[in-house]
């Protein structure tokens, strides 16, 4: 009974303490509506993804990367995280 008590416990403050600082992003507002600043950063993320294959492209250095099904994605992901960092680090 301890150890299910201290597992639940271990579970439940992290789950808890998650849904309790979801409001705790920064929000932007545009045209007066209010965005969390998450999903200006992953479309930011994407555009930039997107110029950069491109540009990988056009310089025909795709070929080199690998599989375009991981290469993409992961590309995405790394804008996305670099503008996240550049624009609301502390």
């Amino acid at each position: 009974m301890m150890t299910f008590l201290s597992s639940l416990r271990k579970t439940a403050v992290p789950v808890i303490s998650a849904f309790f600082l979801t409001a705790c992003d920064p929000m932007l507002s545009i045209q007066g509506s209010f965005w969390p600043a998450w999903i200006i950063c992953i479309l930011a993320g994407l555009m930039a993804s997107m110029v950069l294959m491109w540009q990988l492209v056009l310089h025909r250095l795709a070929p080199y990367l690998g599989p375009p099904l991981l290469i993409v994605p992961s590309l995405w992901a790394l804008c996305t995280f670099v503008i996240w960092l550049l624009f609301y680090s502390t």
